[in-house]
């Protein structure tokens, strides 16, 4: 009935919307707004992969939190990078996240003695490499701007 015709008009609609989003960097109001949601699926979908067992895809879910350090704790990005980096056997990447976490500046000085003491602990058992691999299977499932757009499509959808 009309129901059905208006949902129609109104995906059309936001799909032309959608196109115009992503034909045009310079719309920040919009990606900032998006930014939010994009930090928050990562992070629950890294979480949701690592509890699974799914390392790698964790991992992979993880890595692109670097770049909401503005919108998500960073002390939770990166602890939840060396989590994953460890538990998938990449021992360069868990170390970076290490680093990250030993430099932050607003953790108090017996916290950051605490990340310290673990990464040596790990990194005295494990080198910290990661392991050598081929391109097409490093860049396999990789979060990108084509994932993102669908990921914001399916919170319009869920919307109407």
């Amino acid at each position: 009935g009309g129901g059905t015709v208006r949902t129609n008009m109104t995906m059309a609609t936001l799909d032309g919307l959608m196109q115009g989003d992503a034909a045009s960097d310079d719309n920040k109001i919009l990606n900032n707004a998006w930014r939010g949601v994009e930090a928050m699926e990562l992070y629950i979908k890294a979480h949701e992969k690592l509890y699974a067992g799914q390392v790698d895809a964790a991992m992979k879910f993880a890595q692109p939190l670097e770049n909401y350090d503005d919108i998500l704790d960073p002390v939770d990005i990166f602890s939840l990078i060396a989590l994953c980096g460890f538990h998938n056997q990449w021992y360069g990447v868990c170390s970076n996240a290490f680093m990250r976490l030993e430099q932050l500046q607003d953790i108090p000085q017996e916290r950051r003695d605490q990340y310290q003491d673990l990464a040596f602990k790990i990194f005295t058992k494990f080198k910290p490499k990661d392991p050598t691999i081929g391109f097409d299977q490093q860049t396999k499932d990789v979060v990108t701007p084509e994932y993102l757009r669908e990921l914001r499509k399916s919170y319009i959808k869920k919307c109407i």
